[in-house]
């Protein structure tokens, strides 16, 4: 009965609060990054932002999106499912806004053209000559190539503190969103071991390991200014960190390493 109570409160644990609780930060952050974009709009100016990981979100999420499909996962679909809106919302609005023939425009059509060539090829893969394979290969087909356009999204962050120990100066970090993404990671990365899923626990432990390095850089390096009026790290991903995890980069590496909103990897996978 006692071991049976325990047991119980794990998978309550694991199985119901780690995933609620990265379910919830994965769209807090989202959604915390929409007014500064609105304001850009408002203004019609897209400033410094970097509008790079918009596209690369949107992918992100739309995989692992059809990921959860393949292990039957509510708490996954539903986590990725705003930053899949977000991540296209703000990828039309810094196409919009970004300057005819820039090199910031062409830049994001081809990125959003390559992560949409790749993304055919997996939806064509898994659909048609794979038709016949077992479910879980396709599984980890799908899992795989989730991991791998994270790989990209955790470039953002990485040039961030590679910064901020060049410069000494952590005013490119956000302590709040270090934070959340820490908690973010560690939630998701709690609930790919409950399910006995690296694919979805190895991207989130590494998004959890960097909020954690970003947490010591913001105490070793005290900010010496503070930016305001841009968005930066990275958003976020409930499955991946970008979440499911992402990572707000977590949420966004609009400026390289400022500050989200006025207030940067991982899978909301």
């Amino acid at each position: 009965s006692a071991s049976r109570a325990e047991m119980s409160a794990s998978y309550v644990l694991m199985e119901v609060v780690a995933p609620s609780l990265g379910f919830t930060l994965a769209n807090v952050m989202f959604f915390s990054a929409v007014p500064e974009m609105l304001r850009r709009k408002r203004a019609n100016d897209l400033g410094e932002m970097n509008p790079y990981p918009f596209p690369v979100i949107f992918a992100n999420c739309v995989a692992w999106m059809a990921y959860s499909c393949y292990i039957d996962d509510y708490f996954l679909f539903f986590a990725n499912a705003p930053g899949c809106m977000i991540g296209l919302f703000f990828t039309l609005v810094a196409y919009g806004l970004s300057e005819h023939g820039s090199r910031a425009r062409d830049a994001l059509e081809r990125i959003a053209m390559a992560l949409l060539v790749a993304m055919m090829a997996l939806l064509f893969f898994v659909g048609i000559p794979g038709a016949n394979l077992d479910v879980d290969v396709k599984r980890q087909v799908v899992g795989a190539f989730c991991n791998a356009v994270l790989l990209a999204y955790y470039a953002a962050p990485l040039s961030v503190m590679k910064r901020v120990i060049a410069t000494r100066d952590s005013s490119s970090l956000h302590a709040p969103l270090a934070a959340a993404n820490t908690v973010n990671g560690a939630a998701w990365f709690t609930y790919g071991m409950a399910l006995g899923d690296w694919f979805l626990a190895a991207p989130n432990a590494i998004g959890a390991a960097l909020g954690i390095i970003q947490l010591v850089l913001l105490r070793a390096y005290p900010r010496r200014k503070a930016l305001e009026g841009t968005l930066g790290g990275v958003l976020p991903t409930a499955a991946g960190y970008v979440t499911p995890s992402l990572s707000a980069a977590d949420l966004l590496a609009m400026q390289d390493g400022a500050p989200l909103g006025s207030a940067a990897p991982v899978s909301s996978a």
